[in-house]
């Protein structure tokens, strides 16, 4: 006997070809994405969902043509969504609540890859506890980053002054693992999956805080893929279908780890499997099988962004100022409700 779950995939998997054979008569929609450098190739977090959804047809199922431009982090996704570069990004919460608030630009978040933290951080062996932090190099993607802002978050939730480390900005995640081994840097955060290329590899190198307890410090929704209020409307029809096929993807990868798993193995050859098997695992909870797009935990992830003191002269937005649930909420009355038992499972 098989799950629920299980059994919506197969029907999925089935119904697939007919819904690809009947977008073949109708228009076929475009849309521009920015992403991280790692998302854009394959991130092992449920952030590779943007890759998968076209390795396994999900795009060409909705018929949304989607071209995926890759930056170095979120400053420079934000720069392409702020120019019309792009018509979304996938961008920090923090950064959009600054933008809107602050900037005055009209955007919001349409949709979300990812429910709690993936990031771990690494450091030296002679850092044994987050106090020993200050005054180390700390290397982030960049000034304002994602990894950066969650990472001041932490050691603000230990009390631990934010600028207590010395933090150097030299790019993506393998970037900044690979210096951790060599020992150009003394820490970083990073995600478990990207830890894993060096897990058992630099002995001088430990897990200082564990993805779990990053997680635990951090807002539940870090990052959602955000539009313009006129791009969400001149390419409602395009963001309806990107939205769609992502939801479908992550439920598929819920339910079915082993062809993540797979997946994962084909497109990252430099991690070892049985390490792609353990990233599974821990990441077997966080798929945005409804969107990650729960009101409360939006609430709770802005009034998150509003305790850092860097936007103490901020104007206060809520988390409803900030989103547009209408696409979430439409492709959950196609889809159904996922009400398995991960993170965005809803009763």
């Amino acid at each position: 006997m098989i799950d629920r779950r299980s059994f919506l995939a197969l029907i999925s998997a089935a119904t697939a070809g007919l819904a690809t054979a009947a977008r073949a008569d109708s228009d076929v929609v475009e849309l521009t994405v920015a992403l991280g450098v790692d998302d854009a190739n394959f991130n092992p977090t449920t952030a590779s969902v943007f890759k998968l959804a076209e390795q396994f047809g999900y795009y060409e199922k909705y018929g949304v043509k989607v071209t995926f431009v890759a930056l170095d982090g979120t400053p420079q996704a934000v720069a392409a969504l702020q120019s019309g570069a792009v018509d979304a990004a996938d961008i920090s919460l923090d950064a959009a609540v600054r933008l809107k608030a602050a900037n005055g630009i009209n955007l919001r978040g349409f949709v979300a890859v990812s429910t709690g933290s993936p990031f771990l951080i690494a450091a030296k062996a002679d850092i044994t506890k987050m106090e020993d932090l200050v005054g180390r190099s700390f290397a982030i993607a960049d000034s304002g980053s994602l990894d950066h802002a969650l990472t001041q978050a932490v050691l603000r939730s230990y009390g631990i002054a934010e600028d207590g480390p010395a933090y150097v900005a030299i790019g993506a995640p393998l970037v900044r693992i690979q210096a951790l081994a060599a020992g150009q840097v003394d820490a970083t955060a990073v995600s478990f999956g990207t830890y894993s290329s060096i897990d058992g590899k630099a002995p001088d190198v430990h897990i200082l805080l564990p993805a779990k307890e990053f997680s635990a410090r951090a807002p539940a929704l870090a990052k959602f893929v955000a539009a313009s209020d006129e791009t969400l409307a001149a390419k409602g029809e395009a963001i309806q279908r990107f939205t769609n096929a992502l939801i479908e993807t992550s439920r598929d990868m819920a339910a079915n780890p082993d062809k993540w798993i797979a997946a994962a193995i084909a497109a990252r050859p430099d991690l070892e499997p049985e390490k792609i098997k353990g990233t599974s695992k821990a990441i077997a909870d966080r798929w945005c099988v409804n969107g990650c797009m729960n009101p409360t935990k939006i609430e709770e992830s802005v009034a998150f962004v509003y305790a850092n003191p860097d936007f103490k002269d901020i104007p206060v937005l809520s988390g409803r100022e900030v989103v547009d649930l209408s696409f979430t909420t439409k492709a959950l009355e196609l889809l159904g409700i996922d009400t398995g038992t991960g993170m965005d499972g809803r009763p």
